[in-house]
């Protein structure tokens, strides 16, 4: 029981996520190739996010090419309303210019947290296209659509980032390292089961 337990409390301390890019800033100023941020699990990045408290992952900066985050984690919860389980997702998206300061991309995700009696399952398609105006402003459009209906309990409501979404953006950026984005969205989330 003891090596069951410690072989539990090492895969949760050691929880990877693999992401298939090197980290770079999300703005390069000598670049036209500019995206809005996505979450790890490839869902679009909206703030203030609660997910992004309780993950330590942050966001998901695209590069031109094929990108993949792939995440897998096991959770322990310890106490009176003791419960153990496991996450997994998966997240490709290709991102491009289709012209100088035209950006796009586009891909796919599929989530699933099990823990205790509770289970959440979502997949869907996230597509973004971004125009950059020059090297300060950017504006971008998104689009997110679950393609199941994800059931979520109400002891998961600070998973935030499912359902289907719609939106637009504007980000001012006066250095690599500091912007401001201003975001108008349509969010759909599933309705909580009792």
């Amino acid at each position: 029981m003891k090596k069951k337990i410690l072989t539990l409390l090492l895969i949760t301390l050691w929880a990877p996520t693999l992401w298939a890019q090197e980290h770079r800033p999300v703005l390069e100023p000598d670049s036209t190739f500019s995206l809005p941020p996505l979450t790890y699990r490839g869902t679009i990045a909206h703030y203030p996010s609660l997910s992004h408290l309780y993950s330590p992952f942050g966001e998901w900066a695209l590069h031109p090419g094929l990108n993949a985050s792939l995440s897998a984690s096991a959770i322990i919860g310890l106490g009176r309303h003791a419960a153990s389980g496991f996450a997994n997702s998966a997240a490709f998206m290709y991102a491009n210019n289709l012209a100088p300061r035209l950006s796009f991309a586009m891909g796919g995700y599929s989530s699933f947290l099990d823990y205790g009696n509770h289970q959440m399952k979502d997949t869907g398609l996230t597509a973004m296209l971004n125009y950059r105006l020059n090297t300060h402003w950017d504006a971008a459009v998104f689009v997110q659509k679950s393609m199941m209906q994800p059931r979520v309990t109400p002891e998961m409501w600070w998973m935030d980032d499912i359902g289907d979404k719609i939106g637009a953006s504007v980000r001012y950026s006066p250095s690599p390292s500091f912007s401001l984005q201003l975001s108008v969205w349509d969010h759909r989330r599933p309705i909580p089961i009792e």
